[in-house]
């Protein structure tokens, strides 16, 4: 079930057109800039888009100038994996990593302890509208949301057409505290 939804909505994103994903993702990282948790946060990790994701570049550029500590993971495949790494800048430092993401190179850049991450951007395939994600099935994300320290904000974005009354899920699940998409701010209902 899980497989088959998600291979409809990664369809649904790849459709969409480069103007689409600009002009949305543009929406996207003007509402993230607006929100407390943002503009108080000194250390923020978040991905680097692919594939039709919301395109976080945008938003890297702008919160590195207004002196945030930015941070993407890199991925360690065979430990299942996800750690931290400082991005100077979207020029240099970048490499291709595990399935053909964008990741810093930690030639040029150095980890982040996961406890200094104050908030976390994360991809997924697919929200709900009480805030859970259905990833890309490696639990990657999973995971390492499991380890953040208590007090530190998971935002998750995504275009409208990534958000669902329900998705597949299971206890593993994380919950996030925000998702973002071009029109709406949700929360999960407590």
């Amino acid at each position: 079930m899980k497989t088959e939804f998600r291979k409809k909505v990664i369809k649904e994103r790849k459709n969409q057109t480069p103007e689409f994903i600009n002009k949305n993702s543009n929406l996207i990282t003007e509402k993230l800039l607006q929100m407390d948790c943002i503009k108080n946060a000194k250390t923020i990790m978040l991905y680097l888009d692919f594939n039709n994701e919301v395109s976080t570049n945008n938003l890297i550029t702008k919160l590195i100038s207004l002196r945030k500590t930015v941070a993407s993971p890199i991925t360690l495949k065979e430990e299942r994996k996800l750690l931290p790494y400082k991005i100077l800048n979207l020029q240099y430092g970048i490499k291709f990593g595990a399935y053909g993401i964008r990741e810093p190179n930690p030639k040029y850049s150095n980890s982040i302890d996961i406890k200094n991450l104050d908030v976390v951007i994360v991809p997924a395939v697919a929200y709900d509208l009480n805030c859970y994600r259905l990833g890309y099935g490696g639990g990657f994300y999973d995971r390492f949301l499991e380890n953040l320290r208590d007090d530190a904000t998971t935002i998750g974005i995504a275009f409208d057409l990534q958000i669902f009354d329900n998705v597949p899920k299971e206890p593993h699940d994380a919950q996030l505290d925000y998702i973002i998409t071009e029109s709406k701010i949700l929360t999960p209902h407590k």
